[in-house]
C-alpha cells in the first residue's frame, strides 16, 4: 500500500515519496511516478532507468522498481529551445529483506529459549548490509550495543533478551529470547566406585523437577538412557565389564548437559595369580616366575620365607632363591594380591634347594669306623645314610686292587696282613655326592672259624643253600672245615579236592592258611598224619570255595572253585502231585 507524503523536489525532476519509498529507498517492489518542471521539454529530454530509456510521451511517467539492490536513474533535461536544463543521475535502492539476527552461545544457535545453568556470554551477529539501527533490551533495560556484532553477558537471574533491528528501507525485525534457568540435580556419586554387583542405585540430593535424561556410558560407548524426571534415585544395570560414566542431558535441549563427577567400575573377573618356579627341588639357584591377571590391582606383594624370616618383594621383581654350599634349604614363596573390588587371591610354593651331600657312616660290630681297623673274621658292615632317598655304590680293594665282587667273596680271597679298602660313593636325587674311604687290616685269630653262605638255583623247583665253615691253619691259610647243603622247594603249594556225593574234602601237604565257603570262614582240621584238611557239605545249588595255602619257603597260592549240587530227576507221580498242590492250593 502506498500513501501520499510531501513531494521531494529537485530543480527540474522529482518523484513522489510514499511510506515504502523514501529518499530513493524502496522496501517493496512498486511503480514510482516521475514529475518534471514545466520548463522541461519531454520530446527533447532523455531519461534512462536501469539501462532502459523511459518513454516520456505519456501524461504520467512511471518507472518499475523490481530489481533488488541499487539501480541508477540517468537523465538529460532540455527546454523547448534545445538548451540543456539539467543532467545527472539518482540512485534507487530496493531492499525487501528483513534483517537476520543470529544469536549463538558457544557456537550453538539459540532460537527462542536459552537454557542457562549459571551465566553465559551471548554472541549476536546481524546479517544486514543496510543496517540503520539496533536496540537491545535485557529484562526491559536497554543495553549499549553498537555495530553488527556484539556480546551480551547474561545470568540465570535474567528472564528475556530482546533485539530490535531496522534497515534503511524500513524493514525491521525483533528477536525475543526467553532465558530458562537450569538446575542440575546433585548426585551423591563423587568419586570412582568399584563394584562386582551387576546393578546399583544412583541417588540424588532431591527430586529432579526438570526434564533430564541420565545417559549411561561404558567407556566411550553409550549404553542406554534413563528418565530421571520426578525421581531422586535410579537403578543402573552393568551389562559388561568396564568403567561407567554418567551424563545429565535436557530432554528438550540436548545441548544442555552435565557430566557427573564420579564413575563406577564394574568387573566380574576373578583375579588369577600363579607362582612358577624353575624347579621345586634343585641343587642350584631357582628363579620363581609370577603369572597374574588382577585388573584394578590395589595391593600386591611376594613374601619369601627362609628359616622363619620373611623378605617382602614387589610384584614386578624377579625372585631368585639362592643355593648355599653344603646347606639343605626350604624356601616358602607366598604371593598375594587384592583388587579394588575386594577379591583376594594368593598362591604358595615350597622350593627345596639342597646343595648338601648325603652323609654316610660305616659301623663294624655296632661300632662306628673312624680310623683304620683290624679285622679277624668276616666283617659285618652296616652303612647308615642320613637320606633314605640317596643311593650308595661300594667298591672293595685288596692291597689296592679293585675286587668286583661282594664282601664274602672278597673276604674268601684275603690272607693275613692284607689291607681291605672300602670305598663308598653316595649320591642323592640332586646329584650331590660324597666319597669316603675306610681301611682294614686282616689279622685273623687261628682258633676262630669263619662261616660263609651262598645259594644255588637248581633246574628243578629247588634252591640249594651252602653253608661253609673256614679256619686258618698254622701256615696262615684258609681251610674249609665243613660244607653243608640244604635243599629248599620253590614250587607253589598244591591244593587237592575230593568229592563224595554232597560232601567235598579239601587237603594239602602244605599249610592251609584259610578257607572261605560262600564268603564264610571255615575251621581247618588236621588228619592223623598232621596234614591240614577241610570237609564241607553241599547244601546250596552252587557253592563258592576259596582256599589259601603256603609252603615252607613262604610261597602262597589261592585256589577258587564253584561246585554245583547235582539235580535229582523227579518221577512222573511226584511231578503230578506237585502240580495238583499248585492248582488246588493244598
Amino acid at each position: 500500500m502506498i500513501w501520499m507524503q510531501d513531494v521531494a523536489y529537485t530543480d527540474y525532476i522529482y518523484w513522489q515519496e510514499t511510506n515504502s519509498f523514501i529518499n530513493g529507498v524502496a522496501s517493496s517492489s512498486q511503480n514510482i511516478e516521475l514529475f518534471f518542471d514545466k520548463k522541461v521539454d519531454r520530446d527533447s529530454s532523455l531519461v534512462i532507468y536501469d539501462g532502459k530509456q523511459v518513454d516520456l510521451s505519456h501524461d504520467h511517467i512511471y518507472i518499475d522498481v523490481q530489481k533488488e539492490g541499487v539501480t541508477q536513474l540517468v537523465y538529460i533535461l532540455k527546454d523547448v529551445d534545445g538548451y540543456a536544463l539539467e543532467q545527472g543521475e539518482k540512485s534507487i535502492l530496493l531492499d525487501t529483506t528483513i534483517p537476520d539476527v543470529v544469536v549463538k552461545v558457544k557456537n550453538h544457535n539459540i532460537m527462542d529459549v536459552l537454557p542457562l545453568e549459571n551465566k553465559e556470554t551471548i554472541h549476536v551477529e546481524i546479517l544486514e548490509e543496510n543496517l540503520k539501527s539496533v536496540e537491545v533490551y535485557l529484562d526491559d533495560e536497554k543495553m549499549d550495543c553498537e555495530g553488527k556484532e556484539f556480546d551480551i553477558d547474561v545470568t540465570n537471574q535474567n528472564h528475556t533478551l530482546r533485539i530490535l533491528c531496522r534497515d534503511v528501507a524500513g524493514n525491521e525485525v525483533e528477536r525475543k529470547i526467553d532465558i530458562l534457568p537450569i538446575v542440575f540435580p546433585e548426585c551423591e556419586l563423587k568419586d570412582t566406585l568399584y563394584t562386582k554387583e551387576n546393578k546399583m542405585d544412583l541417588k540424588f540430593d532431591g527430586i529432579c523437577e526438570m526434564p533430564f535424561y541420565l545417559k549411561v556410558y561404558c567407556g566411550q560407548d553409550l549404553c542406554y538412557s534413563l528418565d530421571l524426571e520426578n525421581r531422586d534415585a535410579i537403578t543402573v544395570d552393568f551389562t559388561s565389564n568396564g568403567t561407567y560414566t554418567f551424563v545429565l542431558e535436557h530432554k528438550e535441549y540436548p545441548q544442555i548437559k552435565k557430566v557427573l563427577e564420579g564413575s563406577i567400575v564394574y568387573s566380574n573377573i576373578t583375579p588369577i595369580i600363579t607362582l612358577q618356579p624353575s624347579s621345586k627341588v634343585s641343587n642350584e639357584d631357582v628363579f620363581v616366575g609370577l603369572n597374574w591377571y588382577v585388573p584394578y590391582i590395589k595391593k600386591a606383594y611376594v613374601d619369601v620365607e627362609l628359616d622363619g624370616i620373611k623378605d617382602r618383594h614387589p610384584f614386578n621383581e624377579e625372585i631368585c632363591l639362592k643355593a648355599v654350599e653344603n646347606k639343605d634349604l626350604f624356601y616358602k614363596v607366598f604371593a598375594y594380591a587384592m583388587d579394588a573390588f575386594g577379591n583376594e587371591v594368593s598362591d604358595m610354593v615350597i622350593v627345596r634347594i639342597d646343595k648338601r651331600a648325603p652323609s654316610t657312616s660305616l659301623y663294624l660290630n655296632n661300632e662306628q669306623v673312624l680310623d683304620k681297623k683290624i679285622i679277624k673274621k668276616l666283617p659285618e658292615f652296616e652303612f647308615l645314610i642320613d637320606d633314605n632317598r640317596a643311593n650308595m655304590r661300594i667298591e672293595y680293594y685288596i692291597n689296592g686292587v679293585l675286587m668286583d665282587m661282594d664282601i664274602e667273596k672278597v673276604f674268601n680271597r684275603m690272607i693275613k696282613d692284607d689291607v681291605l679298602k672300602v670305598k663308598t660313593y653316595t649320591y642323592d636325587a640332586l646329584s650331590n655326592f660324597e666319597i669316603k674311604e675306610y681301611e682294614f687290616m686282616f689279622s685273623p685269630d687261628k682258633k676262630i672259624e669263619m662261616v660263609s653262605k651262598s645259594e644255588q638255583i637248581l633246574r628243578s623247583d629247588e634252591v640249594a643253600t651252602f653253608e661253609r665253615i673256614w679256619s686258618v691253619n698254622e701256615k696262615n691259610e684258609l681251610v674249609l672245615e665243613k660244607n653243608t647243603k640244604v635243599l629248599t622247594s620253590k614250587s607253589k603249594p598244591k591244593i587237592h579236592y575230593v568229592r563224595k556225593k554232597n560232601k567235598v574234602q579239601i587237603f594239602s601237604k602244605d599249610q592251609i592258611e584259610s578257607c572261605f565257603v560262600n564268603g564264610k570262614k571255615i575251621a581247618i582240621q588236621k588228619d592223623v598224619l598232621g596234614h591240614d584238611f577241610v570237609e564241607i557239605s553241599l547244601k546250596k545249588s552252587k557253592t563258592t570255595i576259596e582256599v589259601k595255602a603256603k609252603n615252607d619257603s613262604g610261597v602262597t597260592t589261592i585256589k577258587k572253585s564253584e561246585i554245583k549240587k547235582p539235580i535229582l530227576k523227579k518221577s512222573f507221580l511226584q511231578q503230578l502231585w506237585i502240580w495238583i498242590q499248585r492248582v488246588f492250593k493244598l
